[in-house]
């Protein structure tokens, strides 16, 4: 089945999606976690339930969740398995790249509908070897060749790309054009080469396949995006990655919560032991890091060009991605050894571990150094 969505969804609806594919994701996510593997089944669950096309715009056929709706879906696929979920938001995010471009191109415009239609999965290439992990400088480069326009980019991660069906690759305008002059370039699978040059073996997020890639497409021109990627990046990219990433580090984390609290509960019923603090501090980090997320999604939904959004993101992406990993800390702490092992209802060993590539994806020092200078010289964004 294709996915095809009988009318539209409302949030209530998507989340009654989420619990109806609760078993079959639940039960693929040690399975995932383990052999590190896409998680296939269970986005096929979320494809059947017309999940993938929360984020495109009812005009285009999709369900046009805002970053408020979205989060939540994230959060609740989140306390589910964290790389179901990841690629879930990942997926989102490229969604909404191209919302503003298929507004201008009807092509892309399409795109989106043939997307929706079809619940395509998109992946994104935006890191590259040689720029230090910053997405807002290129090596690569567009290039006209006979036929269209080419491609070619060395990427140290490109997450679930074997199974995606289309890619935003971003490079340089032109041969001659310097590192931040990027465009962002949609590639269909089939216009596409991909040989893969790493093993991802990872300690945590293991479902995301996130190996090393060599990649290359060569693609019709109106492919290559008219918006400049500086734009498509701080008013779309940089506010939905931060919330959809949080959102899923707090569904881990609150997951990590429940089995503590279970195996409290259950002590509680064998003794007359007070129930552990931890507990309420647990609570606390989760329930604060999720307001903050709302508050952020919602004033990020009024107004996408509002002053200091890009501050703000930056620094709500590090302070959940420090507060959901001591959350599963106390987690593991309360859990003791049935936490610390891999199987059972009490273990939150896959929950630390994914939680730990929070810091990671886009490194804090670097969001730090970022809003550091955004600070002194006064820039909203």
């Amino acid at each position: 089945m294709t996915g095809t969505v009988a009318g539209r969804l409302g949030l209530a609806d998507a989340l009654t999606a989420v619990a109806g594919a609760r078993a079959v994701i639940t039960q693929e996510a040690a399975h995932t976690d383990r052999a590190a593997v896409f998680p296939a089944a269970s986005i096929a669950a979320l494809r059947e339930a017309g999940l993938m096309s929360l984020a495109i715009p009812v005009p285009f056929g999709g369900h046009g969740f805002d970053a408020v709706g979205l989060a939540e879906v994230g959060r609740a696929l989140g306390g589910l398995c964290g790389s179901t979920a990841m690629i879930w938001a990942m997926h989102q995010i490229q969604l909404g790249c191209l919302e503003d471009s298929a507004r201008l191109e009807p092509r892309v415009a399409g795109y989106l509908r043939r997307a929706a239609r079809e619940q395509l999965l998109i992946a994104s290439v935006t890191s590259e070897v040689g720029v230090g992990g910053d997405v807002r400088s290129s090596k690569a480069a567009v290039r006209q060749v006979p036929g269209g326009v080419e491609i070619v980019k060395k990427a140290p991660t490109i997450s679930y790309a074997e199974a995606a069906d289309a890619f935003l690759v971003t490079a340089r305008r032109g041969p001659e054009a310097p590192a931040g002059d990027q465009v962002l370039v949609l590639a269909e699978a089939h216009q596409t080469t991909l040989r893969q040059t790493g093993v991802w073996d990872s300690l945590g997020m293991r479902g995301t396949c996130s190996a090393s890639q060599a990649f290359a497409a060569t693609v019709a021109p109106w492919q290559v995006l008219d918006q400049p990627f500086s734009e498509i990046a701080t008013y779309r990219m940089v506010p939905l990655s931060h919330v959809l990433w949080s959102a899923v580090w707090v569904g881990i984390a609150e997951d990590a919560l429940r089995r503590a609290i279970g195996l409290t509960a259950a002590k509680l019923r064998r003794s007359t032991a007070a129930a552990d603090p931890r507990l309420a501090w647990m609570h606390t980090l989760t329930r604060t890091t999720w307001d903050a997320i709302r508050m952020f999604a919602t004033d990020y939904a009024r107004d996408p060009r509002g002053p200091g959004l890009g501050l703000r993101a930056n620094a709500l992406k590090v302070r959940a991605s420090l507060d959901t990993v001591q959350a599963a800390q106390m987690a593991l702490e309360v859990c003791g050894m049935a936490g610390y092992s891999e199987v059972g209802p009490f273990s939150v060993s896959r929950h630390l571990r994914d939680l730990y590539s929070a810091r990671l994806m886009i490194s804090n020092d670097r969001l730090g150094a970022v809003n550091a200078e955004l600070l002194a010289f006064g820039d909203d964004h």
